[in-house]
């Protein structure tokens, strides 16, 4: 059943065509009795058809006519399927409509459904002959195939390893610290990794920026790509060197301020993956060669630009090399069996030959190694035809084709759903960051799942999306953040996987990716499903002669511009995404009548005024300046995720958006009383987002009253995960309230309460499936570190406390943390670090251990960290080292950063990673 989808790559909409012949032919339209014989006939006809297309997708090499009969098979279910929808539409699911109006717009939809149904009947003869004139069923269909690992978790963790990587860094930092004849090591350096695609010269670059950052008052890591958007590129050095906020969008005052903000700074930046020299003469500008010790470091594939970065001074080039044998065996065995350089016996050879294949390049390995690992009955046999569909041998001849060969089997061995799911990622352009929440909404609004045997439809595609990670389609990172002591996940593409997508979506007519307009001069002969436009502002003019939007279901747009697409033009569109939008109507949108998913995030944007002929609608995301929403957006009847962030009032009769399943950022204090009550009557809401701005709400006790009625009655009832967010810092009205809710059935899941609040509300205690809990509190008192110790299923605990008890907080072996495996404790920067006490058999989960220290109180108190060899599965340690910039403190810094990394070697047998960030006061 883990197939049961309802659009896909190799199947087109035939699955879900052949639902609604049926339902043409069922009770509902039996007045269609004029084209109901020739809808029979297209039922009978095109499930023969579904039957072999699931045959043809079984098999890896098609001659040119069964390929060319498939593609217009597949392309004719799409237009019948636009055919029944627009006429389900025109007569509103019923052919007994009452009043002279409605049956004349019924009977005009009749006829015209009457014709085009003859015209498709003609089509599908055609094809049906063409099938029996070739003889398409005498194709032999792949044997075998293979079965998903469950092992999700375990799998991420072996992937996660970094083998043979030590070497290298040091000798990068070496280049990067060297000194030369007639140079000072103070002046800026750049070093540049060059390599072949797969080699790992991100994950590299990534280790030395981990390794050096530490020590630098600036640092920042950037990705380039084939086709660099420079503003976006340099905007992103700015936010991460400046901070938020920058007020121009010009290239040349982009570089204007970082050239002047880091003109007496010591920096480190990196500057991933350059593929043109011409790219790096604009970022270069931006870095002022001082002498302060900067650091630049590059990678690109290639070498005239790696030399270029350096000007033309080779021994600061890094040429990387593959993995050595026993790095390889590391990862491959570690990948399959959780080993590490060790060949169970009867896989020995057959391993051996596969790895000789695979020439030492890591993205080559876990490829494969995911394949493999992916197989639940391993046997001897299916490895050597995994080795004999490996025709190269990249050791001898790294080729890029090589590497393509070897994606292009792991993509041959995904199960048709997953290869669904993976092509429409080509949807994204390179280097964009991939939130998986979004990615599984546009997957389920497309058609390409549905909910079955009692699952929800988000939840199958959630675990199809984690089994793409299981199988390194997708890469899953980790960046580490100082400036909030933090951590975000998000996921990647490699850009070879990237490219292996676009080629997959243009020989299937998946999807259309267009960064020129030559794109679409090679395309007009197709009809375009999904299209995804990587175009400037001048481009995005041009499109609009050049192409038919007609039968377009996914836009994605990275940019728009007035009139570069019409709205009304997308007839049967279901997913819209614009990103980067400066001023956009979407008065038109209401017509969009199978629209499922829109999300925009830009400065302006216009909503129409009615929007509840958007039955279908699912995902309603606006990042943008909005007026008003549409008065009758509590009639949509689909809608199940709403976020609007700004913060803005909802229309009368919130209540009635019985359906609704997340609300993202609502803010209380912009809501009337009585849309604040009816919030509580949400019982299908799994998710609340607050944002309250207003300091003022404390005091308005008839809308403080309304709110803590709805969230007693949430709480209660289904909701899952609750957040608030507050941007005063000391909101201590709040605090009756929340300290007086009474829990009778909770199953809150998440609990993050992001102000400060005086203690620990009594109520938490009774919380037996809280998870995860970020919560800010004036005072932790003993008893209150007993109480969230007792919470049964707590994995994730963020504490930010002014005040804890004399002892400091101490885990006890009595009262332990039997699932908490991350524990966070933050406090203001001015106040005496907190001391911990960890006794034996007390967290005996705990991998991630993160706090503050003062340089100033380590010097004079030490490390208040006892008990810490107690915390046998420690693997993470991070600390936020906190001192004054203008004392004398800065220059103990490397002192006390050796003592903290000496006392973890000394006192924790496990020897965990230590990362450690810099806050000044």
């Amino acid at each position: 059943m883990a197939e049961k989808i309802l659009v896909s790559a190799s199947m087109g909409v035939m699955n879900s065509l052949l639902g609604k012949l049926a339902t043409l032919m069922g009770e509902k339209y039996a007045k269609l009795k004029d084209v109901r014989k020739q809808v029979a006939f297209l039922h009978e006809e095109l499930s023969s058809m579904a039957a072999l297309l699931e045959d043809l997708a079984d098999m890896e090499d098609l001659d040119n006519q069964t390929k060319q009969w498939r593609n217009k098979v597949r392309e004719m279910a799409y237009d019948i399927e636009d055919c029944i929808d627009e006429f389900m539409h025109r007569v509103g699911g019923s052919c007994d409509g009452k009043g002279l109006l409605r049956r004349l717009k019924t009977l005009r939809a009749r006829h015209q459904l009457a014709s085009q149904i003859q015209e498709l009947k003609i089509r599908v003869q055609e094809a049906s002959a063409r099938h029996m004139r070739y003889k398409l069923d005498d194709c032999k269909t792949r044997s075998g195939g293979v079965t998903v690992d469950p092992r999700i978790s375990a799998l991420y963790v072996e992937s996660s390893r970094l083998v043979g990587i030590d070497g290298p860094k040091e000798e990068v930092i070496n280049l990067l610290e060297k000194q030369v004849d007639n140079a000072s090591v103070q002046e800026l350096r750049v070093v540049s990794i060059v390599g072949f695609g797969g080699l790992g010269k991100t994950t590299l670059a990534n280790e030395v920026y981990n390794k050096l950052g530490k020590s630098f008052a600036c640092k920042a890591f950037v990705s380039v790509s084939q086709r660099p958007d420079m503003v976006v590129l340099l905007k992103s050095l700015v936010t991460q060197i400046l901070g938020p906020g920058t007020d121009t969008c010009e290239l040349n005052g982009l570089i204007d301020n970082l050239r002047k903000y880091l003109q007496d700074k010591r920096y480190l930046v990196v500057v991933d993956d350059l593929w043109d020299a011409s790219a790096w003469e604009i970022i270069k500008c931006a870095f002022p060669e001082g002498h302060y010790g900067s650091k630049v470091l590059t990678t690109t594939r290639i070498e005239r630009v790696a030399v270029t970065c350096c000007n033309f001074q080779w021994e600061f080039v890094y040429r990387m090399k593959a993995l050595d044998d026993h790095s390889s065996r590391q990862l491959f065995y570690g990948r399959v069996f959780g080993l590490e350089n060790t060949r169970p016996h009867p896989f020995e050879e057959p391993s051996e030959k596969i790895l000789q294949k695979c020439g030492g390049l890591p993205l080559a390995i876990i490829s494969i190694a995911s394949l493999l690992a992916s197989q639940s009955n391993r046997s001897v046999s299916q490895w050597n035809c995994v080795l004999n569909s490996l025709r190269s041998d990249l050791r001898s001849n790294p080729t890029l084709e090589g590497m393509r060969q070897i994606l292009n089997l792991s993509y041959t061995h995904l199960p048709h759903h997953l290869k669904t799911c993976l092509l429409y990622i080509g949807m994204y352009p390179e280097d964009h960051d991939i939130e998986k929440d979004h990615l599984v909404m546009q997957w389920v609004a497309e058609g390409f799942i549905c909910g079955i045997d009692g699952r929800d439809a988000l939840e199958i595609a959630g675990s199809y999306f984690n089994e793409l990670v299981n199988r390194s389609m997708i890469i899953q990172l980790v960046e580490d953040r100082a400036l909030w002591n933090m951590e975000r996940n998000y996921y990647k593409v490699h850009d070879m996987v990237l490219d292996l997508i676009v080629s997959k979506s243009a020989e299937e007519n998946f999807l259309c990716m267009v960064e020129n307009i030559e794109t679409i001069t090679r395309r007009q002969h197709c009809q375009i499903r999904r299209l995804s436009l990587q175009l400037g502002e001048a481009e995005l003019d041009k499109i609009a002669p050049r192409m038919s939007l007609t039968h377009v279901r996914s836009l994605c747009s990275f940019g728009w511009h007035d009139h570069s697409i019409e709205l009304l033009e997308l007839k049967f569109i279901r997913v819209l995404f614009v990103c980067k939008v400066d001023g956009l109507d979407l008065t038109p949108i209401g017509k969009l009548f199978q629209l499922r998913y829109l999300n925009v995030s830009g400065s302006s944007i216009e909503l129409p005024k009615q929007i509840c002929g958007l039955h279908h609608l699912e995902t309603l995301v606006i990042h943008g300046r909005v007026s008003q929403l549409p008065h009758d957006i509590v009639h949509l009847p689909a809608l199940s995720y709403l976020e609007v962030f700004k913060c803005i009032s909802y229309p009368d009769g919130i209540s009635k958006m019985k359906s609704l399943r997340t609300l993202n950022w609502i803010n209380p204090s912009k809501q009337s009383v009585d849309n604040l009550r009816a919030i509580g009557e949400l019982l299908n809401l799994r998710e609340l987002y607050m944002f309250i701005t207003d300091r003022r709400f404390p005091t308005m006790e008839t809308h403080k009253d309304a709110l803590f009625y709805s969230i007693q009655k949430l709480l209660n009832g289904n909701l899952r995960h609750f957040t608030v967010f507050a941007l005063e810092e000391t909101l201590t009205g709040y605090y009756d309230g929340w300290n007086s809710l009474c829990l009778s059935d909770c199953r809150l899941e998440q609990l993050h309460l992001l102000f400060q609040i005086p203690r620990l509300p009594m109520w938490v205690g009774q919380l037996s499936t809280l998870s995860s809990l970020e919560i800010h509190v004036d005072k932790l008192c003993k008893d209150d570190i007993s109480v969230l110790a007792g919470l049964p299923a707590l994995a994730h605990l963020e504490l930010f406390v002014r005040d804890v008890p004399d002892e400091g907080i101490v885990f006890s072996s009595s009262a332990a943390f039997r699932s908490l495996d991350y524990f966070e404790t933050r406090q203001p920067l001015i106040q005496r670090c907190h001391s911990f006490h960890f006794q034996a058999g007390a967290v005996p989960k705990l991998e991630t251990l993160r706090f503050h220290l003062g340089v100033c109180e380590v010097k004079t108190c030490g490390i208040r960290l006892a008990g810490v060899e107690h915390l046998t599965n420690l693997k993470r340690v991070g600390i936020g080292l906190s001192y004054s910039w203008n004392t004398s403190e800065k220059s103990d810094v490397p002192m006390i950063e050796a003592a903290i990394r000496a006392f973890f070697d000394e006192h924790h047998p496990g020897r965990p990673v230590i990362h450690i960030s810099y806050l000044f006061i």
